[in-house]
């Protein structure tokens, strides 16, 4: 490996997004061959050694998987409450975190990495990262309310959901809707459509970015392939 800066080997190591760990570098966390680093621009290479709180670091094998998460598992690899959750499906001696969040309600596409710089792009709403979603509705959807949700929708002072009817369907009582997303906010479809006077009966992820679980069933999982993690690089503008 050449020499690269602080941030981005800290990254590698599967720490944190790079913009994290220059944080961590300033909070005076990070030491290169027993010395504290608070410089920014400082570079190491095969030869240094870098600890974080003490503890050294080293560059780690990236790994990258697609999840087709069943209903009632939280979205953590593990639970203080000792409910059931997506780490229980994976073993042991992979080391990998969920992009993201479902709830415990919500089903579908789940990537997880310990590639922290990917994870933070992917996550980010300043990248725009498309999920797209399935939704089933307790009643019909109209034209109307159609077109709030295209243009936003007050959930907070603070707070507008942004999302995309690419089409719905009215079947019997309910309605059947496909939505995209791009900030995934906490609960962001639910609180939607409460908003809305909507109940959701059923969620389930199709996509994220372009991945999906096509073929695995509930609480499968599989490594993407190496064209699926360079296309989620190339729309989170990554070169490495």
């Amino acid at each position: 490996m050449t020499e690269i800066r602080l941030n981005r080997y800290l990254s590698l190591c599967g720490v944190a997004s790079r913009r994290k760990c220059e944080q961590l570098i300033l909070d005076e966390r990070v030491s290169v061959n027993g010395k504290i680093v608070t410089d920014l621009f400082v570079t190491v290479g095969d030869k240094d050694v870098v600890r974080l709180d003490d503890e050294k670091v080293s560059p780690q094998k990236y790994t990258y998987i697609v999840m087709n998460k069943p209903k009632d598992l939280m979205t953590t690899l593990n639970d203080e409450k000792n409910r059931d959750h997506v780490g229980m499906l994976i073993r042991r001696n992979i080391f990998v975190k969920p992009v993201g969040r479902l709830d415990r309600n919500t089903t579908g596409v789940l990537l997880l990495t310990n590639d922290g710089e990917l994870q933070y792009r992917l996550t980010h709403p300043k990248y725009k990262i498309v999920r797209l979603y399935q939704v089933v509705l307790d009643k019909h959807l109209t034209i109307h309310v159609m077109q709030k949700i295209n243009t936003g929708v007050q959930l907070s002072k603070k707070e507008i959901a942004r999302a995309k009817v690419v089409e719905f369907k009215n079947v019997k009582t309910q309605a059947l809707v496909l939505l995209e997303l791009q900030e995934g906010m906490n609960r962001e479809i639910r609180r939607l459509f409460q908003v809305l006077g909507y109940k959701v009966i059923k969620l389930d992820r199709l996509k994220y970015a372009e991945i999906t679980a096509t073929g695995l069933k509930r609480g499968q999982w599989r490594h993407l392939s190496g064209e699926e993690v360079q296309l989620l690089k190339q729309q989170c503008g990554l070169n490495y």
